[in-house]
């Protein structure tokens, strides 16, 4: 039968049915772990969950579903109950503007052709069921070179986050809306990158700890991609009660603020619950909407009138909801083996990315006009962009985007900015501010449309940047000279002993005070960055010319830095993760600090717990290791060399060569593990040497006992004698020194 002539009357019960006989990309993915999922799983204390139904709009059983190939619009409703979901817009007043509502999928195509403006250059995370990425509309495929870039299955524990049946199809309807691609139809942002962050199982249920683990991996691999990400889209929700209102919101709290001061923004869906009752939670914005960090999403009609069910609040920003067809996976009506499906859906679900994809092609927009735009930039031209109504139901204002004037606002800002005030101190407010700083001609700094130059005094003094208090960042971009920076947390820079951030020249010197975020790109020169820490926990990651330093509260990044000097000293279980250049790397290994350095960069970890350092990027890396004045124990081999002593370890993976030295006191242990294939040992009565076919060694000097160990047994090593080394060749004795 063809599927245009299959009964479509319970489309949910169709995909079960047709799941049971038939193998989705994600089940081939995860067909040699099937078994796992027959096991039981332990019953834990009762979790808060999230319904991936959010109303009537998910169950495809109460939907008027519209199916259609890419060639045909939707035209047949697939629903036997069409009749009782149908939402009829509410009356409304508008502000006596004329113009009809324009939805914005037709306003970006709109901008698109004379502009080029398609969210090219960023990614857009959607936490939601999954992305069928093999269909025709989201790139066909998945990994580096795909629409679908990457992602994570939460539910499932794994890396291929597929929307499967029988419950899935949600988030490849939110996927195409944002930037589907194919012929006969497009999302608002077809040129943007998708990854899917699935945290729905295949029935549909979810767990807000997977919502809270989805916004932390955001956070985690904002940078991961060729372009970054830059929004979030959660068509997710809950109705919260006073009995888990506190949790709830607790628990997400932290990563929502967290993705705010990346500048990514996150939208989510208001509801859909609006007038189903008289009971006062009905007509509040559903949770995580509600979060101040998160801009909440409402629906309209054809007709630009708010959806009879949708959620919402005064000045409120909305999209058509209603009747809004984009693609599902090819279960939801049958396998055909022809990933070409599209399905019309109404919901606050489906308002929701058409705004999130606004945003970007809105941060293009300024990008492409030069500026660097922050989150709260980009929603302010998104919202005095936006045409205002009133809702006569409530008689609050909701907006409803304007694209096109929202695009050209961006052209204006430039002539819109106040002329450059000369300065040598600023102070700022207690409200979050981000600042831009150029060093590449002369002093400048930007805070949104004000510009300042900056000018030491007569005097010499310090310039002062000052922003108070409040969630605060500053990007600097320095120049081709020698600069030095040296950043304190701001909890640490105001405990009383005077130290405050800095960035000094040989011209001049800059006071930073109040900043959690900063970020610093060398620009040039012979540059030198030193961080310290907070009294948290706090992690570094770095690399050759670059460095993250983050904790509680703050964030330090550095990039084309030649020499970064990191110090850990005022608290907490600090970690550092160290990784190597494509050349030839030295690694050395103290108690105090670990140091990696190449011939024009160095990296450099004082007073870590933790450092693990990685030579996986190539060239001849070697590691040199040191022990302490206590006990210390050292462990070599092909995959990872390891040594622990009193309040420290560290852990070196992938160096081609590695030496130990004890000579600092204690009774030191070693371990030198061979190769399956090639072993050649010498030992001396101080001295255990293991050399490979390439040349590469593995010593320990010093240690009170070293054992040797070939195939994981250990094996016994004879000292060679005074004539023996007088009987070696000169590369041999070399060998030995």
């Amino acid at each position: 039968m063809d599927k245009q002539q299959q009964p479509t009357n319970d489309p949910a019960a169709i995909a079960s049915e047709r799941a049971t006989t038939r193998q989705t990309p994600k089940s081939r993915f995860r067909q040699q772990a099937i078994d796992l999922a027959e096991q039981q799983i332990e019953s834990c204390e009762p979790r808060l969950a999230l319904s991936a139904s959010l109303a009537a709009e998910i169950l495809l059983e109460s939907l008027d579903v519209q199916i259609a190939s890419v060639a045909e619009p939707a035209t047949d409703s697939a629903s036997g109950n069409q009749a009782d979901v149908q939402a009829t817009s509410g009356a409304m007043a508008t502000d006596g503007d004329a113009e009809p509502f324009a939805n914005l999928i037709d306003q970006a195509n709109e901008v698109r052709a004379p502009l080029g403006l398609d969210g090219s250059g960023q990614t857009v995370a959607i936490i939601d069921s999954g992305i069928a990425w093999d269909h025709i509309a989201l790139g066909g495929g998945y990994g580096p070179g795909y629409r679908v870039v990457g992602g994570w299955d939460f539910a499932e524990d794994d890396a291929n986050p597929y929307d499967d049946g029988p419950a899935g199809f949600h988030g490849s309807h939110i996927a195409g809306l944002i930037a589907g691609d194919a012929e006969g139809f497009e999302g608002v942002a077809p040129g943007a990158d998708l990854v899917g962050l699935r945290v729905f199982d295949d029935h549909g249920a979810s767990e807000l700890q997977w919502i809270e683990s989805a916004l932390q991996w955001v956070h985690d691999n904002q940078d991961s991609f060729e372009s970054p990400i830059t929004t979030v889209n959660l068509s997710v929700g809950a109705a919260l009660s006073d009995d888990n209102r506190a949790e709830a919101t607790a628990m997400l709290a932290d990563e929502l603020q967290q993705l705010r001061d990346d500048q990514i923004l996150v939208f989510a869906a208001a509801g859909n619950f609006f007038g189903s009752s008289q009971a006062d939670g009905d007509n509040q914005i559903l949770f995580p909407a509600s979060d101040p960090n998160v801009v909440a999403v409402s629906s309209v009609g054809s007709d630009g009138s708010l959806s009879d069910f949708a959620q919402r609040e005064d000045g409120i920003i909305a999209t058509q909801g209603e009747s809004v067809r984009s693609s599902v996976p090819d279960h939801v009506f049958g396998w055909d083996g022809k990933v070409d499906d599209f399905a019309a859906l109404d919901g606050t679900s489906m308002a929701t990315p058409q705004v999130a994809a606004a945003s970007m092609v809105i941060r293009q927009a300024m990008i492409e006009q030069g500026l660097e735009p922050t989150a709260d930039e980009i929603l302010a031209r998104l919202n005095d962009s936006a045409r205002s109504h009133v809702d006569s139901v409530t008689g609050e204002t909701y907006q409803t985007v304007d694209l096109a004037n929202a695009v050209r606002s961006t052209t204006d800002v430039e002539t819109n900015l106040t002329p450059p005030t000369t300065i040598d101190q600023f102070a700022g407010s207690s409200e979050s501010e981000h600042v831009e700083l150029d060093l590449t001609d002369g002093i400048k700094m930007r805070i949104g449309d004000r510009v300042y130059d900056l000018q030491p005094n007569d005097a010499g003094d310090p310039l002062v940047i000052d922003v108070g208090n409040g969630a605060d960042s500053i990007q600097i971009v320095g120049s081709d000279a020698a600069e030095r920076l040296a950043l304190y947390p701001v909890s640490a820079s105001d405990t009383g002993d005077g130290q405050s951030s800095r960035l000094s020249t040989s011209e001049f010197e800059i006071e930073l005070r109040g900043f959690e975020n900063v970020a610093f790109d060398g620009g040039g020169g012979r540059d030198r960055a030193t961080l310290y820490d907070s009294t948290g926990n706090d992690r570094l990651e770095s690399g050759p010319g670059s460095a993250r330093l983050s904790g509680v509260g703050f964030q330090f990044d550095v990039s084309n830095v030649n020499h970064i000097y990191v110090h850990a000293t005022n608290g907490g279980s600090d970690s550092a993760y160290l990784n190597d250049s494509p050349g030839d790397d030295s690694l050395a290994v103290r108690p105090q600090f670990t140091s990696l350095r190449t011939d024009q960069t160095f990296q450099l970890a004082y007073g870590f717990e933790r450092v693990n350092a990685y030579a996986t990027s190539g060239g001849d890396d070697t590691a040199k290791i040191y022990d302490s004045s206590g006990d210390d124990t050292m462990s070599v081999s092909a995959s990872r060399t390891m040594i622990a002593g009193p309040n420290y370890q560290v852990t070196a993976r992938g160096f081609d060569s590695v030496i130990g030295h004890a000579n600092a006191g204690g009774d030191d242990v070693a371990k030198i593990y061979g190769d399956p294939t090639s072993n050649q040992w010498h030992s001396t009565d101080d001295m255990v040497q293991w050399t490979g076919q390439d040349n590469a060694v593995r010593v320990a000097r010093g240690f009170e006992r070293t054992t040797a160990f070939e195939n994981y047994q250990p094996i016994s090593l004879q000292p060679l004698s005074l004539t023996s080394l007088m009987g070696a060749d000169d590369d041999e004795r070399e060998a030995l020194v």
